[in-house]
């Protein structure tokens, strides 16, 4: 393969050499990268009539080849959209999902059907990770204050980037915290937690795709023997730190949703609202206190 090679030839051949490493949407896949090898959005690579240079050929191949053997696209382009936002990504956390978006959905309906003052509402992302879910809530709610909380220093590191990079920093507050460790002995009540939390059971995770099992940190993705433990700890610490009239909405996997709106009854909570994904999937649960 030669840099002389029309991009078109070159995608092809890359789509197939991704399509045998087992990769999805291998064509996709080879576009994207061309575009960002090219710094060129997606939708003007089919009409680019020009060559790459030798740099962009080398850097296109260069990226292939590590897609081949499995690295996210989303870390090799540094970048994924997020509910209207671009949120940089990195191993630091886990790669924003687009189920994860109907949470932020979700809690905004919530806020919206609720009598909560939208002017001073208060919110937490408990396991910030990116910051997509408090970046997106932020947005959103342009008077709101948003505090992201995650065990992670790395984590808190690339969310207060994306802050900056955005324009949100002035509303959201970054906090390292092992749930809400670092928050004991502040007089706060937040008027709605959201949480997308560790769910995977510990005994799964092996059998997850190599972009996942080798890539995003194990920290956001084990949830313990049953993928429930981060749920039984919300359900009983949470009370502590939501207004009266305040919101708990989480995230869940997969016939996760029966069993923590079971646990979460057992401490004196409801399940409002149950959504379901595009799959059919309950993913998205609203709890409020009995």
């Amino acid at each position: 393969m030669k840099n002389s090679d029309s991009i078109r030839k070159l995608i092809r051949q890359a789509s197939a050499k991704l399509a045998e490493h087992g990769i999805i949407s291998p064509e996709r896949n080879a576009r994207m990268l061309m575009a960002h090898a090219m710094s060129m959005p997606e939708w003007k690579i089919s009409m680019h009539q020009g060559l790459p240079t030798e740099g962009q050929y080398e850097t296109f191949q260069h990226l292939i080849q590590r897609r081949s053997q499995r690295e996210p696209i989303q870390h090799l382009i540094g970048s994924i959209g997020f509910h209207d936002l671009e949120v940089r990504v990195s191993r630091a956390a886990l790669i924003p999902r687009p189920e994860t978006e109907l949470l932020v959905e979700t809690a905004l309906e919530q806020i919206k059907e609720s009598e909560q003052d939208r002017d001073s509402i208060k919110l937490l992302d408990m396991g910030t990770g990116t910051g997509c879910i408090a970046l997106s809530m932020a947005r959103a709610l342009p008077k709101a204050t948003v505090w992201c909380a995650d065990i992670s220093k790395s984590a808190i590191t690339l969310a207060h980037g994306n802050a900056r990079h955005l324009g949100l920093e002035d509303q959201l507050h970054f906090v390292q915290s092992d749930l809400w460790k670092a928050f004991e002995g502040k007089e706060i009540q937040w008027n709605g937690i959201l949480s997308n939390p560790p769910y995977i059971p510990t005994q799964e995770i092996q059998k997850l795709q190599p972009e996942v099992r080798d890539h995003d940190p194990i920290l956001a993705l084990d949830g313990g023997t049953d993928g429930l433990v981060y749920y039984r700890a919300l359900a009983i610490e949470a009370p502590k730190w939501l207004s009266n009239d305040g919101f708990l909405c989480l995230e869940c996997g997969k016939n996760q949703a029966e069993p923590i709106i079971k646990l979460f009854k057992k401490a004196s909570w409801f399940a409002e609202k149950v959504v379901r994904d595009y799959n059919n999937i309950q993913r998205v649960v609203v709890f409020r206190r009995e």
